[in-house]
């Protein structure tokens, strides 16, 4: 692995490499790849961790990018796997549609959204998974295979959460969500200890979206800003979309302070956690609410050439305040922090390895810099201790051992096998668990 200005990374730019880069222009030169040794699927780029590198070959399904069926009435959708959700979303938007789960960016496939059994700030059903309803593989042997929770489930299941390793995604159909108009309701609510804290987040009222920032944690306080939404009821057609900006040297200037200096990034938060309180309950578009970094195209840049990760996991409700104060005891003592860091009540079942279980799911961004060694043993042995689960599709420092947190493990490995014998289909991620 190594710097190259032309090679292909990923979203979290830790990762460099120099693959063979295919594009297939239709279902014969895609067939033609499951003659290829080693290969592994990619949608956009957006993945920040490893799932989607492949030192030999990654294959782009950006010509794959066409709606195939739209029942506008029952919001029944079947759309090839390379088309981008910032493509998708004008023309369901405008028949009174939304997907019914969308991580934080627009820039994501359709088909990375199903490999990765993608979140959102739902609070209830919280997972892609609940909402697909037939997904179209081409298999290691050449076969299109048709699954559904019907039909094929094993490989269903296996496939949503699968992180690409069970074949070739060609199409998914999914269940669309009604909406009125393209914005939505929000209401921005300050905690400043625990009891408030868990008050808020886990009260789902009538909203159907939740998310927390966390500006401060201790062993005394937890300090942030909720935000809940709805969609809202006004009928509304004008979509308004963030218009791409690159960051430019003011905003770099004033981003990378935030990153790097702990104390002007701690002023920063106190600062933000203020203004927002005050001035940011009002009617938002689905920008606002949704993909708030897509504003800028290019925030990935704030981490320069070694880039970031994040690591996200589940804490149990019980266990939520001790592991935050061993996390924020750590913190001060190495002086290390993360100016990011997000908190969702999660509540979700799931198999294999998704993103799954009952409590607080939190993520953490951090640079890549001399810490690096020092934050990777640290989460190990938090995640070895509590037995936490991690979201794999966006991880980038856990080791195998920890991978037996997931109480299905070695079913996915092994029914993984079936599927993908040879291993032909593999991924930095993959080999890193020995999947």
């Amino acid at each position: 692995m190594f710097f190259k200005d032309k090679a292909f990374t990923n979203w979290g730019k830790n990762i460099y490499i120099n693959p063979k880069k295919i594009s297939p222009k239709n279902y014969n030169e895609l067939k033609k790849i499951i003659n290829k040794k080693s290969f592994i699927v990619h949608g956009n780029q957006r993945s920040y961790g490893d799932v989607a590198l492949n030192k030999d070959l990654v294959v782009s399904m950006k010509n794959f990018n066409k709606i195939k069926f739209f029942d506008e009435k029952k919001g029944i959708i079947e759309i090839e796997s390379g088309l981008l959700l910032s493509d998708l979303l004008p023309i369901i938007i405008a028949k009174g549609w939304f997907p019914p789960i969308t991580p934080g960016t627009k820039y994501v496939s359709l088909g990375g959204m199903i490999a990765n059994n993608v979140h959102g700030k739902n609070t209830y059903k919280n997972q892609i998974k609940y909402y697909v309803k037939e997904i179209k593989l081409l298999a290691l042997n050449k076969k299109i295979i048709k699954c559904s929770k019907e039909r094929n489930k094993k490989i269903f299941y296996l496939t949503i959460g699968g992180f690409g390793l069970t074949g070739i995604i060609l199409t998914v159909t999914l269940k669309l969500k009604k909406i009125y108009s393209p914005y939505l309701n929000q209401k921005v609510i300050e905690f400043n200890n625990y009891k408030q804290f868990y008050s808020i987040s886990n009260n789902k009222g009538n909203h159907e979206y939740s998310v927390s920032w966390i500006s401060n944690f201790t062993k005394e306080k937890i300090q942030g800003l909720n935000y809940s939404s709805k969609h809202s009821k006004i009928k509304n057609n004008n979509l308004v979309f963030f218009k791409n900006k690159k960051i430019g040297l003011i905003n770099l200037f004033i981003s990378k302070l935030i990153v790097k200096n702990y104390y002007f990034s701690r002023i920063i938060n106190f600062i933000y956690r203020n203004y927002k309180k005050y001035f940011y309950n009002k009617l938002c578009n689905i920008d606002e609410i949704f993909y708030p970094q897509d504003y800028f195209i290019d925030w990935n840049k704030l981490y320069e050439r070694k880039g970031f990760f994040q690591i996200q996991f589940i804490i149990p409700k019980n266990k939520f305040r001790k592991i935050l104060v061993e996390i924020s005891t750590f913190f001060e003592k190495e002086k290390i922090f993360s100016p990011f860091v997000v908190v969702k009540r999660y509540d979700e079942k799931g198999k294999y390895l998704n993103f799954c279980g009952s409590g607080y799911s939190i993520s953490f961004d951090f640079e890549i810099n001399k810490n690096f060694k020092i934050l990777k043993l640290f989460f190990n042995s938090l995640i070895k201790n509590y037995k936490l689960r991690v979201n794999f599709s966006k991880d980038l420092v856990v080791n195998k051992t920890n991978a037996s947190n997931y109480s299905e493990f070695k079913i996915f490995k092994k029914e993984i096998l079936l599927l993908n014998p040879q291993k032909k289909i593999n991924s930095f991620f993959s080999k890193r668990l020995e999947i």
